[in-house]
This record gives C-alpha cells, structure tokens and sequence, in this order.
C-alpha cells in the first residue's frame, strides 16, 4: 500500500511566510502542492511584534497545510530547520486516514 500518509501543518510569523513558502517551492523532488492560510496565534511565548498585535494580543502567523508520505515529512522540516532556523516557526504531524479528490475532472 506504500507509505502512510500524514498532515503537516507548519505555523510562522507573516513576515517570513515569503520566505518558508520559497523554500517549500523549491525543494527537490517537487512538493505535490500546499495550503497557506493567514492564522493569529495567541500564546504565552508569543510576542505581538506591531502596535496593531499588541492591542488585539496576537500575532499574525501564516500556516501552512501539507499532506505528504510520512518519509517525506522529515524531508520537509530537515529542510526547513536548515533554510529558514527560526524558532518561530512551529509544526505538528497528523495521520490522515484517507485523501483523494471528489472528482476525476
């Protein structure tokens, strides 16, 4: 049946989305595709970097979906932790029962 698939989800502040999403683009072999999704995070570590996050107590992030193999799933935050070492960014690992698409078209 092959590798197990998984959900990667990966949190960062806005301001490096650019440069994480980059990074994903460029990775080889090629990533099958992502979600971005603009997210506020709130959190004890979390420190609001503008005015505008500091009065509405959090802070912008970006998240990112991706649904992988489980082997490429170490690809992916091996790469990360080398192109983008920021201790901002944050990730979880899910597994996902099934994944496909509603229709052949």
């Amino acid at each position: 049946m092959g590798a197990s698939l998984c959900k990667l989800t990966i949190i960062c502040p806005r301001e490096i989305e650019a440069v994480l999403a980059d990074a994903l683009d460029a990775m080889e072999p090629r990533l099958p595709g992502y979600t971005m999704i603009e997210a506020h995070g709130r959190g004890p570590k979390m420190q609001p970097a503008s005015a505008a996050e500091r009065v509405r107590g959090a802070l912008r992030t970006a998240m990112f979906i991706l649904i992988l193999p489980r082997p490429r799933i170490e690809d992916v935050t091996g790469m990360i932790r080398t192109a983008c070492p920021r201790p901002q960014i944050s990730y979880w690992v899910e597994p996902v029962e099934d994944f496909g698409r509603l229709t052949d078209a």
